[in-house]
């Protein structure tokens, strides 16, 4: 690319021109420099410093000097062509003012000529500026992003508990931009300090010893700097502080949404999120207010210097005439930018310094210690010695696990049995590296090089959203004949011809339209694939059906594995006699150790625990089935049928007058009576904001051109007063707007979340979380903080340019024949320019949120990708996604930078044709020398506004793209309250007894999709306990959605009581049912406010809601007891701790009718026999429906309704079923 294509940053060119004839896309953009991708950004980052936030920051300065201090040079010549502005301001004006003759004409009109060249040279300066500056700024969010992702993919257990996912999410997004931006702000201090020193040197030389007033009003900003430094300081951390905690609360409740639903939470939720909300507006309104009356002082500095110098001169008794007197307004005008921004970059430095500060405080989280070298012979088998192992949580005063010793051979099984909360997963966590021990150790046996090859499969599984082939390969390589073993092995294969979209069907986030039972088959699939010499399994098995898992083993836990290594945690002990040797724990510590013979014979305490499941076997319970089958979201809305996630959406065009009007209608607030006056005080505060200022430089005309009728003094005096107006103007008009633009962000965001809390349950199927969370994250910042200042600054320059062109037209009327054709010239500049600068900012902003949601994604997975060791392969996809994004926003500033190079000679043209004419008019004497100043020094700013006022603009009109989203988010589709009418109003007290009648219902999760229930009719009577059973897929789960309605009946109804639920409020409706469900979820919070979000229980209801799950004896171990905490997910309790704590707030509800989606799958046959008894006699009266998962319960039921495709096939008693035919119904 030759020089002037680089200098005018021509690369963008092709892009403009493409942009006039299509709407852009993410293939038609620049391609990303080499340079720029995350993959380099290590090399570039090696001299950084991570000692402390002031280290990293300005070693920052040196590590990117290849884009750093080009940076500076071409703002320090931007600096200095500015300042040669004014000394042709004096000799232009001196030749003026001494009345121009023949000789001295063109002297002026040079003189003018190279004002308006300073100017574009300044201009074009600046841009190149930019462009270093953004390279560096994205080097430096490369290096920052690949070290938060790799530290995050590497935290310990208790780090990831401290750290809640929303914290995380905010230190990629908010802190390391901060802290990126550090190195602009220190151009701008550089240039900004050589900017003043430069005006204060000419000061003295133009007006000699009067300008030391003038300095020592500027030496007086040191101290004001430094405490509005600390304020700024502490007001953002205060606020990042509530921003965090607002996110994170999204964060879990868009993770657990279902649970919210089914509790009818929403009221509860968004009551909670409002009050951080109202913490976080409150700490943004002290620090905008801060920063507004710190920017408006320190704009208001160089009008008090001018007034100071030029009063000191007239005092002194100094000749004040127009030379000398445009000359200091030049001058000063220079400092208007510098002292107006002092208050943003002091807000933009102090932002760096808590950025990095908060990034190095989480740097310092703790980590696991992992061999990443795996064995070279991956095929030798591996055996595992323990010996006197000790193990405890991080922080934890007592052992999990205590003096466990045990061999196990290479290639043999292990089964590790025991009660809820026993040590069973911390002892695979230790095996994996997860946990150290505090004493004894681990071995490996051979002993070698390197770690052993392990598969480790999670209670709940790890399910990543893409295909289904890319979540069995995860990242391995495989041939077609392995994954369809492994189809086999894992009996997917009978699911996989149910999938339109065969291995390329889209999975969900969190694999949200799988069944429990797909996704342990899933992992376990994934597992084979990965052919491990350590299989470590935490309880899969709990999420199938009996039939299922006997396949599972004979074909694959003692088929396929059976010369691997293999270690259980398990609560099914139907297989126990397979085993090798069983581990059963008690209290954290080894109760036995043997064969399943031996320790019938040797162990009284494990005879006892196997005696209670044999028990409940004798009564029928059996398998677990397949869980509940999420089948709804595998039906979602799609166009394709192998997709669940719905593409991001993105408007394209020029972004709609609608869009302009819903933001400045919420900044006219909700009061229609008052919001007209309200927008008319927005708009007069603006024009009287543009206004003041040249009535104040008009006055100072004035003065030159009439100094025989007033004393300088005098004139100064009436100068100082303007000011004041000026100043008190701007600052009135400056906290309005921060005020309306805070009141329009709260509107927004309060809008967003009802919307999004009465949105359907397809849409959060459909919809990833991190791209929900964007836009409570990010959008909603860019609503708070940026767009009331660009809408301002926007109409603000739009003021001054109007005013520039009806002062020159007015004055010189002749000037229109430059002007007209000029700006025709920028009207289509700027009109080829925002095409695709508006297309690239949003699919920079479309781009951002892939980065996050996989960010997040790998956050919920961390033991499972390191046992799997694919931090690397995770690493990479972040890459990927990360590049795609920096592609995205090269694009989006090259082409600001392609226009805003083009401004500046635009702005030139109009400087020297104001130039010619004004020396014209003034040769011909049509203007004097006052007018001449005045004029000249509007031209001059001119182009600087035209400049200015586009970007702001364009910033505006991409700010204008978070509206965008956040309205389409703020109009979702709702769940419908009441779907008919009721015939009488809903009792107060219903339902009292729980009779339940469905009569040809008929549901489908779409129009266009076929109907899934096809006319199901059968009665419930008061009270008793009613299984549900039928194969996957029949229409199970359809049918207790439509029973909560998250999907709607199309016809027939579901009655309770006599009352159509069609006609009950959702409210109503969803918290007089309650719900078990098989996956347990918690919140972060409290034992208590997990029970009983709304307070409307005792503190012994709910103890005794407790006892009755058999969670109490544990609860009061816990510091706190009902008030101990419960972090994110219930990370610090056990699956099946969970999962009881689930039961006892579905228990405190005293519902009369209550849906069990296999409560028990995850504890021990002790605690389920408790939880069943505790069910028998608790729930007595109490409406029952039961998804079938195990014989047993289906056994202890009243009836048994068996669905099949869509229908009920039968309607039987338990003891009117066979064995055979109750298996066949629930695979």
């Amino acid at each position: 690319m030759n020089f002037f294509r680089r200098l005018l940053f021509s690369q963008a060119s092709p892009l403009v021109k493409l942009a006039k004839t299509k709407y852009l896309e993410e293939s038609d953009l620049l391609p990303l420099p080499g340079h720029l991708h995350p993959k380099n950004a290590g090399a570039q980052g090696k001299a950084l410093m991570w000692d402390s936030p002031r280290a990293l920051l300005f070693s920052s300065v040196v590590a990117l000097r290849k884009y750093t201090y080009p940076a500076y040079a071409w703002y320090f010549m931007s600096s200095l062509f500015a300042l040669f502005s004014p000394v042709l301001v004096n000799r232009f004006i001196g030749l003026v003012s001494a009345g121009l003759t023949q000789e001295t004409l063109v002297p002026a009109m040079v003189y003018g000529v190279l004002l308006g060249f300073c100017g574009f040279i300044s201009g074009l300066a600046m841009q190149h500026y930019f462009f270093n500056s953004l390279q560096a700024h994205q080097v430096m969010m490369n290096l920052m992003n690949e070290r938060i992702f790799l530290h995050s993919l590497n935290l310990s257990q208790s780090a990831r508990q401290k750290n809640q996912v929303g914290d995380i999410v905010n230190y990629m997004s908010s802190d390391s931009e901060n802290v990126a931006d550090f190195n602009s702000v220190v151009g701008d201090w550089f240039s900004n300090v050589m900017l003043i020193i430069g005006v204060v040197t000419m000061l003295f030389y133009y007006i000699g010893w009067s300008a030391f007033a003038a300095l020592a009003v500027l030496l007086t900003l040191a101290p004001l700097t430094n405490y509005v430094a600390k304020k700024f300081t502490h007001l953002d951390e205060e606020m990042m502080l509530h921003r965090d905690r607002r996110v994170t609360l999204m964060t879990q409740a868009m993770n657990a949404i279902r649970v919210v639903k089914f509790f009818a939470w929403e009221k509860s939720v968004a009551k909670e999120v409002t009050e951080v909300r109202e913490k976080e507006l409150l700490a943004r309104r002290r620090m905008a207010k801060a920063e507004v009356v710190s920017s408006v002082g320190y704009l208001g500095v160089s009008s008090i210097v001018l007034f100071v110098a030029l009063a000191m001169h007239a005092w002194r008794g100094e000749t004040l005439n127009a030379a000398l007197i445009f000359t200091c307004i030049s001058l000063f005008g220079l400092l208007e930018g510098p002292f107006g921004d002092i208050s943003r970059m002091i807000s933009r430095t102090t932002n760096a310094f808590v950025g990095a500060r908060r990034l190095l405080a989480y740097f310092q989280a703790s980590q696991v210690s992992l061999e990443l070298n795996e064995r070279v012979d991956a095929r030798q088998a591996v055996g595992i010695s323990f010996d006197h192992l000790n193990v405890r949580h991080e922080g934890a005063a007592a052992n999990v696990l205590s003096d466990v010793s045990v061999e196990i051979p290479a290639g043999s099984s292990l089964a590790i049995v025991g009660a809820v909360g026993t040590g069973k997963s911390t002892l695979l966590l230790s095996v994996l590296g997860e946990l150290a021990p505090t004493q004894g150790h681990i071995r490996f046996i051979p002993e070698s090089q390197g770690r052993p090859r392990m598969a480790y499969v999670p209670q709940e599984a790890y399910i990543v959203n893409g295909s289904l082939l890319e979540n069995l390969k995860f990242g391995e390589e495989a041939t077609d004949s392995d994954i369809e073993k492994s189809l086999y092995l894992s009996c997917l294969q009978r699911d996989l011809q149910e999938w339109s979209g065969g291995l390329r069907t889209e999975i969900g986030e969190k694999g949200v339209n799988l069944s429990g039972g797909q996704k342990q088959r899933l992992a376990l699939a994934r597992a084979f694939l990965r052919k491990p010499q350590v299989v470590l399994l935490d309880d899969p098995l709990s999420a199938v059906d009996g039939s299922t898992e006997d396949l599972l083993c004979e074909r694959l836990l003692f088929g396929e594995w059976k010369n691997t290594t293999r270690i259980v945690a398990t609560h099914r002990l139907e297989h126990l006699k397979s085993f090798d040797q069983i581990l059963f724990v008690q209290e954290g510590k080894v109760a036995a150790v043997g064969t399943y013979e031996e320790l019938l014979k040797t162990s009284v305490s494990f005879k006892s625990f196997y005696q209670e499941h044999a028990k409940s076997q004798g009564e029928g319970s059996e398998h677990e089935k397949a869980a509940h089958e999420a089948a709804a979201a595998m039906t979602v809305v799609k166009t394709d049928a192998t997709r669940v996630t719905e593409d991001e959406d993105r408007e394209v065009g020029a972004v709609k007058s609608t869009v302009y009007w819903d933001y400045v209608s919420s900044l006219g607030g909700d009061n229609r009576k008052w919001k007209p006056w309200i927008l008319a005080l927005l708009g007069v505060g603006t024009v009287s904001a543009s206004l003041f200022p040249l009535a104040q430089k008009s006055w100072l005309s004035y003065f030159t051109d009439h100094q025989s009728v007033m004393t300088p003094l005098f004139a100064i005096g009436i100068y100082g007063l303007l000011g004041i107006v000026v100043l008190g103007g701007s600052l009135m008009n400056h906290l309005f707007w921060l005020d309306r633009g805070i009141k329009a962000g709260k509107d927004m965001h309060n809008k967003m979340l009802a919307s999004v809390l009465r949105a359907p349950i397809r849409f959060f199927d459909s919809t990833p979380v991190g791209r929900i969370l964007q836009r409570f994250s990010r959008d909603v910042e860019s609503v708070d903080i940026y767009l009331q200042w660009s809408f301002d600054s926007a109409l603000h320059c739009a003021m001054q340019v109007v005013i520039s062109i009806l002062l020159i037209v007015t004055l010189m009327p002749a000037m229109i024949v430059v002007i007209v054709p000029v700006m025709m010239i920028y009207y289509v500049a700027q009109r080829d320019y925002r095409r695709p600068a508006r297309e690239a900012k949003r699919m920079d902003s479309v781009a951002r949120s892939p980065r996050f949601a996989h960010f997040k994604e790998s956050l919920q997975g961390l033991v499972v990708i390191r046992s799997f060791n694919k931090t690397n392969w995770f690493a990479e996809n972040f890459y990927q996604k990360l590049a795609h994004s920096n592609r995205m926003f090269y694009s989006h500033y090259v082409i600001n930078r392609w226009f805003s190079s083009r401004i500046p000679m635009i702005g030139g043209m109009i400087s020297m044709a104001t130039a010619i004419g004004v020396s014209l008019s003034a040769y011909y004497r049509v203007i004097d020398a006052g007018t001449a100043g005045l004029v000249t020094l509007y031209s001059l700013s001119f182009w600087g506004y035209l400049n200015w006022g586009v970007r702001v603009f364009s910033d505006m009109e991409s700010r204008m793209t978070s509206i965008e989203r956040l309205k389409y988010f703020s109009n979702l589709p709702a769940e419908i309250s009441v779907m008919r009418a009721p015939l009488e109003p809903v009792r107060e007290t219903w339902p009292e007894k729980g009779a339940i009648k469905v009569e040809g219902l008929k549901a489908r999760y779409a129009a266009h999709l076929p109907l899934v229930l096809k006319g199901i009719s059968f009665e419930v009577a008061p009270g008793s306990r009613v299984g549900i059973i039928g194969r996957t897929g029949s229409g199970k789960s359809t049918f207790f959605q439509s029973l909560f309605r998250f999907i709607e009946a199309e016809e027939g109804s579901i009655q309770i009581d006599g009352i159509d639920i069609a006609t009950v409020e959702l409210e109503k409706l969803r918290r007089s049912l309650a719900i078990i469900p098989q996956d347990p979820t918690l919140f972060m919070g409290t034992i208590r406010s997990n029970l009983d979000r709304y307070e409307e229980y005792t503190d012994e209801e709910v103890i005794r809601a407790l006892q009755h799950a058999s969670m109490w004896d544990f609860v009061q171990t816990m510091p706190l007891q009902l008030q101990a905490i419960v972090s994110e997910g219930g990370a610090n309790l056990s699956q099946g701790q969970r999962q009881l704590l689930c039961l006892a707030r579905a228990l405190l509800t005293e519902a009369k009718v209550i849906v069990m989606d296999e409560a028990t799958a995850s504890v021990d046959v002790q605690t389920d026999a408790l939880v069943q008894k505790v069910i028998r006699t608790s729930f007595k009266g109490v409406t029952m429906l039961i998804i079938a998962h195990r014989l047993g319960t289906v056994a202890d039921c009243d009836q048994i309704v068996e669905i099949a495709a869509g229908e009920v096939k039968s309607v039987r008693k338990p003891s009117e079923l066979s064995k055979e035919e109750i298996e066949e119904s629930i695979v």
